[in-house]
């Protein structure tokens, strides 16, 4: 009898941002391995992603709902009585909320530790006493995700070094796997007939040339210091505008406000959501894609920026060394002015354009879906096949 392995895929789907996108492609790269049928699968999913799943995967999954908000007291307390019930030999949670009450084997993907470093009352929209409870309930529900977790997902090394510098932990237990590029952003720029790309940058009221920003807005994103950057950098490219492409959200409208109260408003477009297959062009027609975080765990949109040989000027902050090397033009993203410096360079030198375009394609050989995958399923048999360990935790 095959045993059972069940995936959290409470967050399927691009609209959830970095952890959503990882879901979906290691479900849809594990379902493409030839050893996917050693095991039986189960995704516990939201009731709104069933019907899509199903048309896609058919009967390749069990589907289980488990419309269980995340972060929630239903998340801790009701969601583990749903897993009991489908007696996984394993489960995957590719985010840290694991139910506390969960003592079944499991894996877990810890993404970043952004939350460690990442504190005060401009990092939420909560009541200070209610953030304060909820950060501590995070540290609570974060330690006992890694110290339970057979194995711990990590998508750099960067990440792996911070968990041991936190908590300490064998580091044979965790495993870097480096996450992969959608082969939609590497379609050409003829593929897009002259008419369409004029309808999508109509459709975005995005005028040429400009600088891409994609990705969440939260404080650590850093987007002030971009703007105060563009600011600069129009002094000498003064035509220079910068789309934002992010969920609306309350820091969203938050931005929007600053950007209103700051006179931004004519260089800076914030589009909302943007579909993949319209994403993909609005990399194509950007003078370069911008990435000031401060942290982050991998950094997927200048991977996307990279196969879509738009050139990536990039903070030199936490792991983005490690994962983009010589093919991103580097800045200190706590100084505006090295950061408009690096733009007007990027933007003014069209051979050094064409240079960083050539060493992004190259760079995004290195970053595979696929591989991901398949790295994941080697390490759910190992586990599921050896004698369950006790929580190996130095004291």
């Amino acid at each position: 009898m095959r045993k059972t392995i069940g995936i959290d895929a409470r967050m399927y789907g691009t609209k959830n941002a970095g952890i959503g996108r990882y879901t979906a492609n290691l479900i849809d790269h594990l379902s493409q391995l030839k050893s996917f049928d050693q095991f039986s699968w189960i995704l516990f999913i939201r009731a709104k992603d069933q019907q899509t799943l199903k048309k896609k995967y058919q009967k390749k999954f069990s589907y289980v709902v488990a419309d269980f908000p995340h972060y929630s007291l239903a998340e801790q307390i009701i969601f583990p009585i749903k897993l009991y019930q489908q007696k996984c030999h394993l489960v995957h949670f590719p985010h840290f909320n694991v139910p506390l009450f969960y003592f079944r084997p499991f894996v877990v993907t810890i993404h970043d530790l952004i939350k460690h470093q990442s504190r005060g009352k401009q990092t939420t929209t909560r009541k200070p006493l209610f953030y304060k409870i909820k950060f501590f309930f995070y540290r609570i529900v974060i330690a006992q995700a890694i110290k339970k977790a057979q194995k711990i997902f990590t998508p750099s090394q960067f990440v792996k070094s911070q968990i041991n510098n936190h908590y300490q932990i064998d580091q044979k237990k965790i495993v870097v796997t480096y996450e992969g590029v959608d082969d939609k952003f590497s379609i050409p720029k003829s593929q897009f007939p002259n008419k369409k790309r004029k309808e999508i940058l109509k459709k975005y009221q995005i005028k040429k040339p400009y600088l891409l920003y994609v990705g969440s807005v939260y404080p650590h994103k850093n987007i002030d210091h971009l703007i105060e950057a563009i600011k600069i950098a129009k002094k000498k490219v003064p035509d220079l505008s910068l789309v934002i492409v992010c969920s609306r959200n309350v820091f969203w409208q938050r931005l929007k406000k600053k950007i209103h109260s700051i006179d931004a408003d004519n260089f800076v477009t914030l589009t909302g959501f943007v579909p993949d297959k319209e994403l993909a062009l609005l990399y194509k027609e950007a003078e370069s894609f911008v990435f000031p975080s401060l942290m982050e765990g991998f950094g997927l949109p200048p991977l996307e920026a990279m196969a879509s040989s738009c050139p990536v000027i990039s903070s030199h902050a936490a792991c983005l060394p490690e994962i983009y090397g010589n093919a991103a033009l580097f800045f200190d993203p706590l100084d505006p002015e090295d950061m408009a410096e690096k733009i007007i360079k990027m933007v003014t030198d069209q051979k050094l354009q064409k240079e960083y375009r050539v060493r992004g394609r190259k760079k995004i050989k290195e970053y595979s879906w696929q591989k991901m995958a398949q790295k994941t399923f080697e390490e759910y048999r190992q586990v599921i096949e050896r004698k369950r360990p006790k929580p190996n935790l130095k004291k």
